[in-house]
């Protein structure tokens, strides 16, 4: 109860940082692409219409990894965009926790992949 009254009496410093949270949690959720359900993945998946790209490293991907997907360690994303540009189809980024998927989205994108649709995805669903 004491916080609220706080924040009713204290307004003009509640309110900025009430807007500056949202504002976080906005761009936030908007960073490195669209985070997208294994549902998706698959829909995406079954109709070809994506790329899939396996972030982790090589001794977990050969120890299991989504079928079609290829996998390029988060280490190596930066100097191996010319094999994403050469595809058409919307990328996927996969992970085991999703951290590095959306961090590889925002490199794909300073790549100049923009006009491209980039989803990220945890292989921990």
């Amino acid at each position: 109860m004491e916080l609220i009254n706080f924040l009713i009496e204290h307004y003009f410093l509640s309110a900025p940082l009430v807007i500056l949270i949202i504002l976080f949690l906005i761009s936030n959720s908007k960073r490195g692409g669209k985070k997208i359900s294994s549902q998706t993945l698959i829909s995406l998946s079954n109709q070809d219409n994506a790329f899939l790209i396996d972030l982790r490293e090589s001794e977990a991907f050969q120890n299991g990894h989504i079928t079609n997907s290829i996998n390029i360690p988060f280490n190596n994303l930066a100097n191996r965009t010319n094999e994403i540009n050469q595809q058409d189809k919307s990328i996927i980024l996969i992970c085991d926790m999703g951290s590095v998927s959306s961090n590889a989205g925002e490199i794909l994108k300073k790549e100049s992949l923009r006009s491209r649709s980039i989803y990220w995805t945890s292989s921990n669903y």
